[in-house]
């Protein structure tokens, strides 16, 4: 078993609060990401689990024993740093099994545990070889490789991908993610980078400013955010929002266009409406039924898609489209959003309706 537990958990330096009580829930097996923006805490809370920062107030716990107090190299945590932490005198075989070498383990046991780990990852042919004679993505697999011989209840990565060029971590992804669910091994990664989070996790964990603002799967935050904060980081391009006022049961986003209030939102007041860039759709023209004219700033073109930047009135809108566009910065082009695919967001950044 390798559940982790995170109850009211809270870190200061000094007169500023970093996590201001963060409470999490973590099954067996799991992959949860914490994701953010920088300085939002996430990377200090994976140092709390790991014990290599000291919890100001709360509790951490592992299969519900109480691990707070507890020092690192007594919690079977195995951690994944950004910079992959490898010495670079040692040889990629000694890198992976220092640690069965510190526990005390037979070297014949060393030699064998590090040779089918190394054989899972591809690195069999590396063994005898420097860090500095490897490339990031080897190097990658080589902590990776570090942390599973060591057979722990919990994995930590701190963004280990960071370094990494796009194409690599698109790959590395991958290999992490099969890697991690082969295992069964409980994982807690910690990213900046929300289409890592949304590609990979179980769980998601999203964080600002020391505070939780939602946990759920991948598809319930790109789905059902719970404010406009999450509905605007999670999804790439992030979502369209829209402020406007509800009267008399129809909500106006523009001066010339309007749409009808579900029941859910109070008959009077301001409001922010969200479109998700895939559901506005480019309309043959003036004549659409439920367009509105936007001014194109710009576009661009992937061959698979285009992705459409226009101005209406003071708002700026993102459209991902799979038509192939010819238009021009200043043309006026309509758009129909799909009235079926909105969020709607209270004055406060609140979710309203389910």
């Amino acid at each position: 078993m390798g559940t982790v537990t995170l109850r009211n958990v809270k870190k200061s330096f000094g007169a500023v609060d970093v996590i201001k009580g963060v409470s999490v829930e973590i099954d067996d097996g799991e992959f949860v990401i914490l994701v953010g923006p920088s300085g939002c805490g996430k990377s200090t809370l994976l140092r709390m689990v790991a014990g290599l920062e000291d919890v100001t107030c709360g509790d951490v716990a592992i299969d519900r024993e109480i691990i707070t107090h507890v020092a690192p190299k007594d919690r079977d945590i195995a951690m994944v740093f950004q910079n992959y932490a490898l010495y670079p005198h040692f040889t990629v075989e000694r890198n992976m099994g220092f640690s069965l070498q510190l526990a005390g383990l037979p070297k014949a046991e060393i030699k064998q545990q590090v040779a089918a780990v190394a054989a899972s990852l591809g690195l069999t042919e590396y063994l005898q070889r420097y860090p500095k004679e490897l490339s990031g993505g080897q190097r990658q697999r080589v902590a990776t490789g570090r942390a599973i011989v060591r057979n722990p209840k919990v994995f930590l990565f701190d963004e280990p991908l960071s370094n990494l060029d796009a194409k690599l971590r698109v790959q590395m992804r991958s290999e992490i993610r099969d890697l991690q669910k082969r295992l069964g091994v409980t994982s807690i990664y910690v990213t900046h980078d929300q289409i890592e989070a949304m590609t990979m996790a179980d769980k998601i964990v999203v964080m600002k400013d020391g505070l939780v603002e939602q946990i759920g799967t991948p598809l319930d935050l790109y789905d059902r955010p719970a404010n406009v904060f999450v509905a605007t980081f999670i999804g790439s391009p992030s979502m369209n929002l829209m402020r406007g006022s509800c009267v008399a049961g129809n909500i106006a986003l523009f001066d010339d266009f309007a749409m009808p209030a579900p029941e859910f939102v109070p008959p009077d007041g301001d409001l922010s409406v969200g479109f998700r860039p895939d559901h506005i759709a480019v309309a043959d023209g003036a004549n659409s039924p439920g367009a509105f004219p936007a001014e194109v700033t710009s576009y661009e073109a992937t061959g698979s898609e285009t992705m459409l930047f226009v101005r209406k009135d003071a708002e700026t809108l993102t459209i991902v489209t799979k038509d192939r566009l010819q238009l021009g910065a200043g043309d006026t082009v309509w758009l129909r959003p799909d009235v079926a695919m909105a969020h709607y967001f209270g004055a406060d950044g609140a979710r309203l309706g389910g």
